[in-house]
């Protein structure tokens, strides 16, 4: 064997490994992407499943509600009070 067949050979199996290499890396990443969307889909659930929690809880409490509302204003209102003066 000469040196171009070697040389030749050597081309065609790093193209085949390089070949390999880009379909597992597609591969991972449609992974990657269909576990964010599950991931994405089941936070959405999980949030709105929450807000019609809170919701029946302000519904069947709003004193309460009122109540941590309005101490979150305040908390909010020190926060940023206290961050316009730094």
């Amino acid at each position: 064997m000469n040196t171009q067949d070697t040389k030749k050979r050597l081309e065609q199996s790093l193209e085949k490994a390089s070949d390999k290499l880009e379909q597992k890396a597609i591969e991972n990443y449609d992974k990657a992407l269909d576990r964010l969307k599950y991931e994405k889909e089941r936070l959405e659930r999980e949030l709105r499943h929450e807000y019609r929690n809170a919701r029946r809880y302000v519904r069947a409490n709003p004193e309460q509600g009122l109540g941590v509302a309005f101490v979150a204003g305040l908390v909010l209102g020190v926060i940023l009070t206290r961050g316009g003066k730094d």
